[in-house]
């Protein structure tokens, strides 16, 4: 369906994204638009990891500090793999037991890496466990930039319909998948140096971490 000022906006039927509204999505974001769709644990807003423009208009829609970096959602432990240094069974064990979920792991970055966050030497990297965001980010055949859908220090959006009232008229698409199964956001989980860090208990409690650390 159209939405306020050229959004489009597509529901979820079940746990299936249409075939529709999978094409017009992906679409959007490799024309270097900005999409917000579901995940597991809050709404996500979304742009190709090779489009600078669409990555700068997430930062004004937010009004994030650009000091802060984007973190990427990926299809799988393959696709996140190939921007990241090659974990080490310590690591592999980890990411096996909670991915695809609720933990974003902050990584060393690979050279290609680098390439897409500007130098920086690490990246936050999760995979969700959302069949409807899986589905996009297979469908795109690498990562994407994503963030929480909401103003910077504003509440996270759990539902469609605070991610509509907040950015309808917006962003480029909207995918309304109700609200999202667990309504926190990710634990995220520094392993980019030989001590690992817990930088913000979420949905994965620390006490379920803690023989990793």
């Amino acid at each position: 369906m159209k939405g306020k000022a050229g959004t489009r906006v597509f529901s979820v039927r079940g746990r299936r994204l249409g075939a529709e509204a999978l094409r017009t999505t992906v679409a959007a974001l490799q024309s270097g638009g900005v999409v917000v769709f579901p995940t597991d644990t809050v709404y996500g807003m979304a742009a190709g990891i090779f489009r600078p423009g669409a990555i700068r208009r997430i930062y004004r829609l937010k009004g994030r500090s650009l000091k802060k970096a984007l973190p990427f959602l990926a299809a799988d432990l393959a696709q996140a793999l190939a921007l990241v240094e090659p974990p080490d069974r310590k690591l592999r064990a980890l990411l096996k037991k909670y991915w695809p979920g609720p933990l974003t792991v902050v990584f060393k970055t690979s050279s290609l890496g680098r390439w897409t966050t500007g130098g920086k030497e690490t990246l936050a990297v999760r995979v969700p466990d959302c069949p409807v965001t899986r589905a996009i980010l297979r469908a795109m055949g690498q990562p994407l930039a994503v963030t929480s859908a909401n103003r910077s220090g504003h509440p996270d959006a759990v539902t469609g319909a605070a991610a509509r009232r907040e950015f309808e008229g917006k962003v480029d698409v909207i995918v309304n998948g109700g609200k999202c199964p667990r309504g926190v956001a990710s634990t995220v989980l520094d392993v980019s140096s030989t001590v690992w860090t817990l930088v913000r208990e979420g949905a994965v409690p620390k006490k379920d971490l803690l023989k990793f650390l």
